[in-house]
């Protein structure tokens, strides 16, 4: 148990010892300029005690903190806070797949080193970090980074448009024939890397991201548009897919991508 056997009074006083002498020593630095001697009397008075006990009061709060930082070391490695960071996570709203230490929170990664004791949220070549691994405090701070991306607008009908250059690429590369046969599944990490094929734009749309707006299409969109109809694959195994987690917390395994065109020019 977190705080068991830990002398709180030990660290208030501690606390109360040092605040004290921080508010004296603010009054008596200001002596020179207001030459208040009676005043400077009175706060040397009230800090000679605390001066001298300040010593054996440290020794005792350092002692109190050094078991606490490894009680909750301790804790930190095992079975019950993996559990009890994934109860905030869901209690703040947030949809993960993985397991401790490495989540996917699309389009975040979320990554905790118990050696560092930091947790590292990833956005493509943007990270950020935070040692604050109480477990509501953690979601807490994972929340409002992901509720801030979540809250941006999601355009489909641009996303459709983006997926009909990328198939049409895919299906010209692989059957090299000009114009393009419809209705031929491509795997959707292709898609993909034809949507990235320069190392910046990757840079800019890391795979993360693709994943969250995929899941939104999957969620939102109508899977139209105009003449061009959407089928998304499943498959089992999920090291041939890409995760998507919905709005209910369900995860899916999207592999394939395939467009149909009905009758109607190709735009």
């Amino acid at each position: 148990m977190i705080g068991k056997n830990i002398n709180s009074e030990i660290l208030d006083d501690m606390n109360a010892a040092v605040s004290g002498l921080a508010a004296s020593w603010h009054i008596l630095k200001l002596t020179e300029s207001t030459w208040n001697v009676k005043m400077a009397q009175q706060h040397l008075a009230k800090i000679t005690p605390i001066v001298d006990n300040l010593q054996a009061r440290c020794q005792a709060a350092v002692s109190e903190l050094t078991t606490l930082a490894d009680q909750i070391s301790l804790h930190l490695q095992g079975d019950e806070y993996a559990g009890e960071l994934e109860r905030e996570m869901r209690a703040a709203g947030i949809q993960f797949s993985g397991s401790f230490p490495a989540y996917m929170l699309p389009p975040f990664k979320l990554s905790i080193s118990l050696d560092s004791f930091e947790a590292r949220l990833s956005l493509g070549r943007k990270n950020e970090r935070t040692s604050d691994l109480n477990p509501q405090r953690l979601a807490k701070w994972i929340a409002v980074r992901y509720k801030k991306i979540l809250a941006r607008k999601f355009n489909a009908s641009s996303f459709m448009k983006d997926l009909v250059e990328a198939y049409r690429l895919s299906i010209q590369l692989k059957y090299h024939e000009k114009s393009v046969v419809w209705g031929r599944a491509v795997p959707i990490t292709e898609i993909y890397e034809l949507l990235t094929i320069k190392a910046s734009a990757r840079q800019d749309y890391p795979r993360q991201f693709f994943i969250f707006d995929l899941g939104l299409f999957k969620e939102t969109a109508t899977l139209e548009l105009d003449n061009y109809r959407f089928e998304l694959g499943f498959a089992r195994n999920p090291t041939r897919a890409m995760t998507v987690v919905d709005s209910s917390g369900r995860e899916s395994h999207i592999s394939s991508l395939t467009i149909y065109l009905a009758e109607g020019e190709d735009f």
